[in-house]
């Protein structure tokens, strides 16, 4: 009978750990984190202001089961990136790289792949050959969204506060290429404050980019960070991830998850 009495203490000790474990899930108030906050700017599709959209729908699906809250706060990439760096918000939705901060980090999932493009006048470039037919010439995007190394070409670069302005500058002749995603440039097209013939412009891929979440390097950073990439590899495994981006209409990251 001696040895009754330590087992049952271990079946009661491994069903109360187990009982824990359901009501406090790794990761969740166990852990202190009760709220997390994004920041991003107002993209369509993606961060619609109504709350609704392709990140605002990943970040739930990912922290939500956990009890985590997610609030959103709606800014443009430059102060959604100081956001993040002075703890003022957890989560920058998203970047493609983080060359000029240290401090920052990048989670292992993309929450979005795609293509970016070059808009341009049909007048500018009459025989277009790809991203060398940009050598040269002045080419705008939104302001950090795109480094010229990842053209690598010469180019004189421009930078502007908004999708719409830099359009503006294309259409009033002060640069010969806009560069963004092709559902930015929509969006800049439809918001754009210039008169413009949309069959007096051309629009062609340059490439492909992957944008992920951006944390702090921090330890509450990284708890974080460990939630979303765990999160993303049980909504890829559950098929509940592709139902998302095909709600959306964007197309399937090709993530590396067994």
């Amino acid at each position: 009978m001696q040895y009754i009495e330590p087992i049952h203490k271990q079946l009661i000790f491994g069903i109360l750990l187990a009982a824990a474990l359901l009501l406090f899930p790794p990761g969740g108030r166990a852990a202190g984190l009760s709220s997390v906050t994004t920041a991003s700017p107002s993209w369509n599709t993606f961060t619609n202001e109504n709350g609704t959209g392709l990140y605002h729908e990943i970040m739930n699906a990912v922290y939500s089961p956990l009890d985590i809250r997610v609030t959103h706060k709606y800014t443009n990439a430059k102060r959604g990136l100081y956001m993040v760096r002075q703890k003022l918000a957890d989560i920058y939705t998203c970047k493609v790289m983080l060359d000029d901060y240290p401090d920052l980090i990048l989670g292992k999932y993309p929450m979005y792949e795609g293509k970016f493009y070059a808009l341009f006048k049909k007048d500018a470039v009459k025989n277009w050959q790809g991203k060398s037919s940009m050598t040269g010439h002045r080419v705008v995007w939104r302001r950090g969204y795109y480094k010229a190394s990842e053209l690598n070409i010469d180019i004189v670069v421009l930078e502007t506060n908004s999708g719409a302005s830099a359009l503006g500058q294309v259409v009033l002749d002060r640069a010969t290429f806009y560069i963004d995603d092709l559902t930015l440039i929509r969006e800049s097209i439809a918001k754009g404050r210039h008169e413009m013939d949309p069959d007096n412009f051309r629009i062609e891929p340059l490439g492909r980019r992957s944008y992920r979440p951006v944390f702090k390097r921090s330890e509450r950073g990284k708890r974080l960070m460990e939630i979303y990439n765990r999160g993303i590899e049980t909504l890829h495994r559950s098929g509940k991830l592709r139902a998302i981006f095909d709600k959306w209409g964007h197309s399937y990251p090709m993530y590396d998850i067994p």
